[in-house]
């Protein structure tokens, strides 16, 4: 059989107690604080306002007075309209300066037509013409001196 416990069936009279061993446990710390701060303080204090907070002149990394109050905010800046003015006009033209001209350079050669390869060896290929072209695997030299890619079959020099 289940025995039912004696005491309050509503959860608020249940909660009263505590509540209340609360309520003066918090009264009696706020009062043992206040009155520690009214000893330290004297009477006079309350009413000054605190300075400034400036540097030590000798020492930055310490302030000159403690306690001490933040610098009054910044005043917010007024608003002005915008003036653009425009550049002054100019009386004289600007000075025309004459471009030397560029030094002929030689002709840039247009890459040659593919050439057919017809054999290789270890130093290079030959075309079909007979042509030596110098170098191995796919980057060779013309006899000329053109820088000339191998693509499977064919040579083209650039």
């Amino acid at each position: 059989m289940h025995t039912a416990t004696a005491g309050p069936s509503c959860p608020t009279a249940m909660l009263a107690p505590v509540l209340a061993a609360l309520f003066m446990a918090a009264a009696g710390l706020a009062g043992g604080h206040a009155g520690a701060a009214e000893q330290a303080a004297p009477a006079g204090s309350l009413t000054e306002p605190l300075p400034v907070c400036r540097l030590d002149p000798h020492d930055s990394s310490k302030l000159a007075v403690e306690p001490c109050r933040p610098a009054p905010p910044v005043q917010p800046r007024r608003a002005v309209a915008q003036v653009i003015g425009r550049m002054p006009a100019q009386r004289t033209a600007p000075p025309i300066v004459s471009m030397a001209p560029l030094p002929s350079s030689p002709a840039v050669p247009m890459p040659s037509l593919p050439q057919p390869i017809g054999s290789c060896d270890t130093g290079g290929c030959r075309d079909a013409a007979g042509a030596r072209y110098n170098g191995a695997g796919n980057a060779t030299l013309d006899a000329n001196g053109r820088i000339c890619h191998r693509n499977g079959a064919f040579v083209q020099c650039f």
